[in-house]
């Protein structure tokens, strides 16, 4: 395995349409994400989300609240990552049709259809499937308990 190099930010949106939800899936794997991406050196990280938004599904983004930070370790390709997520609420004017990377694959879901579905990085699945809960901005880690060496 390729050990982590650099730890990554990424941003997400928390992008709701009633009662639905707007997810990401890399083509060929069977988990779902919020959509977003990576923060370039210099750039804010709503400048970043209105960025990977326009590159991925050709929207506008109006980028609200930052309602959740997470920590993350995991492994992709027999390669570790290391990433920070900053999600944020977000709002669009119109409904993206369809994908403009070809790598990926958005889907709106219904809110009773997250309850089984394998949404990553795992703790941020609460936040997607029933929103923030209160005013207190949830601090969360996966898998970053101590490394065996």
């Amino acid at each position: 395995m390729k050990p982590a190099t650099q730890i990554e930010v990424v941003v997400r949106a928390v992008l709701r349409n009633g009662p639905r939800i707007l997810l990401a899936q890399m083509k060929g794997y069977d988990f779902w994400f919020l959509p977003g991406g990576h923060v370039e050196v210099g750039e804010s990280a709503p400048d970043a989300l209105h960025r990977e938004l326009r590159d991925e599904l050709g929207i506008e983004v109006h980028v609200d609240q930052l309602i959740a930070v997470s920590e993350n370790r995991y492994v992709l390709d027999d390669e570790e990552r290391h990433e920070v997520n900053l999600v944020f609420l977000a709002r669009v004017e119109s409904r993206p049709e369809h994908s403009l990377d070809p790598r990926l694959e958005f889907r709106w879901f219904q809110t009773d259809a997250l309850i089984n579905l394998d949404i990553r990085p795992k703790a941020l699945a609460t936040v997607v499937r029933y929103g923030p809960a209160g005013n207190e901005m949830p601090l969360f880690s996966d898998d970053l308990g101590a490394r065996k060496r």
